[in-house]
């Protein structure tokens, strides 16, 4: 029996001996040994790089996390943003900051949690109920939804659930906005 094979390494076609044989000679055998060791060391060598890389982040962080006074540069790390949208913050006066000179800016750390503060107040103000927009004066019943576009009442309610349209129950009728359901049917 013969078995032509292709060395991995010199990729030379050869007669193997077995079926399970991989490499044309001891030369090649051996190559492909110190292949491997050389791949295991480049391994080690870049999980360990990667480990001190993120002991390294771990510690600017935590020193970070101590100061009261911080640079541009510590807000960006502490905010996961760049460092020009800080900047951004403090000219439109969303974050306040001293600039002592051209090349040094602080910030509060006070500060930060003020804006972060501010802006989830300012969040929660304008968030408003779909729900509470519909009005019996801009929204339509079910009945008038069936008759204006000669639909069924439960292809109707599909059309209602898939497109995630808000309703609202008033008294006996149902009501939905007049623009959703417009918007679906035109």
């Amino acid at each position: 029996m013969e078995v032509n094979r292709v060395c991995e390494i010199c990729k030379n076609v050869f007669v193997a001996q077995k079926t399970t044989t991989r490499f044309c000679s001891d030369k090649c055998r051996g190559k492909n040994g110190k292949l491997k060791e050389r791949n295991a060391k480049i391994e080690i060598s870049n999980a360990a790089t990667a480990l001190s890389q993120k002991k390294e982040q771990k510690d600017v962080f935590d020193d970070i996390k101590e100061k009261q006074f911080l640079t541009v540069k510590d807000a960006s790390i502490l905010l996961n943003m760049s460092p020009k949208t800080v900047y951004r913050l403090i000219e439109r006066e969303a974050i306040n900051a001293v600039q002592f000179s051209e090349r040094k800016t602080l910030i509060r750390r006070s500060d930060i949690e003020r804006y972060f503060d501010n802006n989830l107040k300012e969040i929660e103000k304008n968030k408003i109920d779909p729900k509470d927009e519909i009005t019996i004066y801009n929204s339509y019943t079910m009945q008038e939804i069936i008759d204006k576009f000669q639909i069924s009442n439960g292809a109707l309610y599909n059309i209602i659930k898939r497109f995630n349209i808000p309703k609202r129950n008033q008294g006996k009728f149902v009501l939905v906005k007049r623009e959703d359901i417009d918007s679906i049917f035109t």
